[in-house]
């Protein structure tokens, strides 16, 4: 977060970089959230000139590294956010979290899907699930739980 650490000046350079690159060619690089704040995030990309820049949305990740606004942070970044993963998972304290399958860890996902409505996000929910004793399992029972708000009214949200 440090915009002095030799380390951010050398991750920003790579990134207006592959950027760049990404952008010439019609694609995007999508950078995931979750180890930083989505503000911390979005700083760091307002320095990236290209459009060839976005966000992978993963709110597990920002249960699980921070925790972090998992909600808020979708407005905060909507103008990246080109991909979402759906996982889930809680932070256990001293830098340790847990992935879970959907809807058995930290991720309010009412509010997070009236957010992704809220800022017009129509893309895809790839449900990401990478430990667990039956992965498929759990990505079948993650599809019936999205499937679960189909035609569902979405709680509202206090921002614009």
């Amino acid at each position: 977060e440090d915009g002095n650490d030799p380390l951010h000046q050398e991750a920003l350079a790579t990134t207006i970089e592959l950027a760049k690159y990404a952008e010439d060619r019609g694609c995007i690089l999508a950078t995931e959230t979750g180890p930083e704040a989505p503000e911390s995030l979005l700083k760091f990309l307002k320095k990236v000139p290209s459009k060839g820049v976005g966000v992978n949305y993963d709110p597990a990740n920002l249960v699980m590294c921070g925790p972090f606004d998992q909600i808020g942070g979708v407005s905060v970044l909507r103008d990246y956010i080109v991909h979402t993963h759906a996982k889930d998972g809680v932070h256990l304290g001293a830098g340790k979290h847990k992935e879970l399958p959907l809807g058995e860890g930290g991720v309010v996902f009412p509010y997070w899907l009236a957010a992704l409505d809220k800022i017009g996000y129509d893309g895809f929910l790839t449900i990401e699930r990478e430990v667990g004793d039956n992965p498929v399992a759990d990505i079948a029972k993650a599809m019936a739980f999205l499937r679960g708000f189909d035609g569902k009214e979405l709680p509202s949200l206090p921002w614009d």
